[in-house]
Formats: C-alpha cells, structure tokens, sequence
C-alpha cells in the first residue's frame, strides 16, 4: 500500500480526481451565489418600485388612498403567502396591513434590511424597506424570504447531490485513468524485466497507438535495437580482435620454438628476432589504429584545428600514392575543382585520405582507375575517391564502417579492418558526413566537411 500510494499512476490518478472534485466545487459555488444574489436582487428591485409607488400615491392623493392601494394589494391574491405591507401612524399604531407584531424597525427612512417579524400571527424572517414621511407615520413594503430559504436549501440539496455524483465520478476516472496508465507502463515494464534478463530481442508491443505512451515505446524500441547493434557489433570486434591479435602470436611463437629447436642457434635466431619484431610491430599498429579512433571520437584533436585549402592537403597525398598506383598497373586521377578552405587537422585529413587511397589500391586491383575529386558546394566541401573494382556487396556497405568488419570473412588477405572506422571517426570529428555508395563497378567514398 505504501509503495502504492508513491507511485506515479497513484498521484496521477489522485490529482485528477481532486481537480475534478475542485472544478465542479468552484461551479457549484458560482452558481449557487449568482443565484442567489439574482434572488436578492430582484426582491431589492420590487420592494423599491412598490415602496415609490405608493409613497407616490401619498404625496399626490393623501392618506386615505395610499390605505387603500395598501388594502387592494392586500386583497388581490397575489403573492398572499410572502407580501408584507405595513402604515403605521407617528404614534406607532397600526393603520393597515398584514404584520402583527414588528419589533424593532429602527431602520433609517429608505434603508433595506432583513428582520425577524410576525406576519399574519406567524414568525418570519424578512426583508423588509422602511420609508418614514414627514408627519412621522412609516410605511413599510416588505417580503417573506421564506420561498427564498426554500429554493436556496433546494439548489443546496442539488448542489451536494451533484457533488456526490461527481465524487464517485471522479474516482470511476480516476480508476480508469490509473487502470490505462497502470497497462500501458506495464507493458513497458514487463518488456525491460525480459531484456534485462538477457532477452534482447524483446519489443514493446506499440500496436496502433499514436499517443504519448506510444512514442516513449517507439523511442524504448528503437534503442534496443541500437543497443542490440552495437553489442552484436562489440561481439564481432571481440572476435576480430582475438583473431587478430592471436595470429600473430602464435606466429612469432611458433618461429622462436623453431629458431630453439634448430642446432645453429646463432644464426637463426637473428632471423628469427627480426621476424618477431615485424610480427610485433604489426600488433602495435593495430593497437594505435584503435587508439587513433578512441582519440578522434573523444574530440581532444580539435585543438589542433586551422582553416587551409582542402585541395592543397589532398594534392600532396595523391602525388605521394601515384608510384605506388603505377607500380601496380593502376591510373589515379585527380580534380581539384576548388580553392575553398575548411576548418581541419591537416595530419588527421591526411591519415584519412591515406586510409581511402590504400584501401582503393589494395582492394580495386590491377589495371583499374582511382578517381580523387574535390568540389564546392553551398556550405561544404565534397571530397569523393572512387574507383571501378570490384567494390563492396550493396548488403554490406552498412558494416563497411564497423571496426575490424572486413569483406574477406576469412580473414585471409592482410589487413584489420579498421582503416574506415578511423575514417568514420575522423570525419565526425571534423562534424562532417561520410557516405559510402556502389559506384557500378566499385566503390565511392563521399566526405562531406564544413566550409571555413
């Protein structure tokens, strides 16, 4: 019950009720009193027409037929259970009219107020205007607020049934407004227990739902998957790194066992040293590659940041890979197709178009062509490398960018896989996009960077 009472669905549920209960109390209360003030309002309204009428009939035909207007009101059947009417001489003494005792009118000459009377031998409380003419005889016009008293209790009564009503109202919503609630989190709830549990391909059911809950179970939805991704991505980077890294062991050690087990052991074991070192020296750069993108992704590069003409950094890459591109039977083209600058790393720009450039002569083969453009759009600098071998399979250009995810399965040919994951990473350093196409036949490599 504690744990109940603190939950959201609860102090929701609650503060919707008590609004409710609020609302229709402050509806209540403005009805009730602008009725009431109506009431009032109307009886001040003729108990003043009536007063001036027959002070009127006083001033303009005397005594005798203001008591006989007095006596016809009185005689008409009109109003007879609530109508007061009152003369009495400066003595004191009744003339005419209905009240039978009426203590105390003290009251100024034209002042309304409510007092306790005897009308027709019976208590009543009424409102009554008092008028006292210059020969000191008073005249008093009045009514009993009794049927006011009545429908006042009635809309009271109206009013508290209407009350209680929208009490058991507000808890039926109140219940349902928890009971949807209560569902609709349940669902979500159930769905993260199952996941936390380890079952991750787990999905809170949306169905055709287009409110709030619905875009929190969409967004819920969409981050599993992601997470679901990226673990599958850091099982397939745990993999590579395993195979990458055990490989190489097992071939220096295999290499030192031999060199040991041959008898000349002096001359073996330089060679065999020498072949330990590149060994090593290859498991150090697979290591710095991965410190490269862990130190792009961080940002703490951004420092070395300067504004310089994309093309010039671009040229001098491309002219230090053409050997290598003709020693291989291959063409490399270049266009430089404007002198905008950007706001870059020269040495990270560099690294990233040596990446591209290795892996288009690894990979395009011989005899092909290697295309390097750069060009000015609105608000970037475009930078595309593609060549016509034989590319990536469209269905696995989405990976292309996963750490050590390579073509080859096998892991036969050399290389990591890591040369587009820096690439990746550097170019969201320099918050630009990278997109990677299937140029029919081979690949393109598109660098979308911000124009300084």
């Amino acid at each position: 019950m504690a744990s109940f009472r603190h939950s959201v669905v609860f102090r929701m549920a609650v503060g919707y009720g008590l609004l409710l209960l609020l609302s229709v109390a402050l509806i209540s209360t403005v009805f009730y009193v602008g009725t009431a003030g109506l009431i009032s309002r109307n009886i001040d309204a003729q108990l003043t027409a009536t007063s001036r009428r027959l002070i009127d009939i006083r001033h303009q035909a005397g005594q005798p037929a203001l008591e006989h207007e007095i006596h016809t009101l009185l005689t008409d059947d009109r109003d007879v259970d609530t109508e007061i009417y009152l003369l009495v001489d400066p003595q004191g003494r009744k003339i005419i009219g209905n009240l039978t005792a009426w203590p105390g009118l003290s009251g100024h000459s034209n002042e309304l107020l409510k007092q306790p009377v005897k009308r027709l031998g019976r208590d009543s409380v009424s409102r009554l205007l008092i008028y006292r003419f210059p020969d000191g005889s008073t005249l008093v016009v009045g009514r009993d607020m009794r049927d006011q008293r009545e429908l006042e209790r009635m809309s009271v009564t109206a009013l508290s049934l209407g009350g209680l009503l929208a009490l058991v109202l507000a808890a039926l919503g109140a219940w349902l407004f928890r009971r949807q609630l209560k569902r609709q989190l349940n669902a979500i709830h159930l769905t993260t227990t199952e996941i936390s549990a380890g079952n991750l391909d787990k999905r809170i059911d949306v169905g055709r739902s287009r409110d709030e809950f619905a875009m929190v179970a969409h967004d819920v939805n969409v981050m599993l998957d992601e997470i679901e991704r990226l673990m599958e991505t850091a099982r397939d980077v745990s993999n590579a790194i395993a195979h990458d890294l055990r490989t190489p062991l097992s071939r220096i050690r295999g290499n030192l066992e031999e060199a040991l087990s041959l008898p000349s052991n002096a001359e073996r074991l330089p060679v065999s040293a020498q072949y330990a070192i590149d060994e090593i020296d290859a498991v150090t750069t697979v290591l710095d590659k991965l410190l490269q993108i862990a130190e792009a992704e961080s940002g703490v590069r951004r420092q070395h940041f300067a504004s310089m003409p994309l093309g010039e950094v671009i040229t001098d890459i491309v002219e230090l890979y053409q050997p290598a591109a003709e020693n291989q039977g291959q063409t490399m083209a270049l266009a430089i197709e404007t002198t905008a600058h950007a706001s870059i790393d020269r040495d990270l720009i560099a690294g990233v178009m040596a990446n591209l450039l290795d892996n288009a002569l690894k990979y395009a083969g011989h005899g092909t062509q290697v295309t390097v453009r750069v060009t000015a759009e609105p608000e970037s600098l475009c930078l595309v490398v593609e060549d016509n071998g034989p590319g990536i399979p469209p269905k696995l250009i989405g990976r292309a960018t996963e750490r050590f995810f390579r073509v080859d399965a096998s892991r036969h040919l050399r290389g990591n896989g890591l040369g587009l994951s820096i690439v990746a990473a550097v170019v969201a350093l320099h918050r630009g996009r990278m997109a990677l196409e299937d140029a029919q036949p081979g690949l393109r490599v598109s660098i979308r960077l911000p124009r300084d």
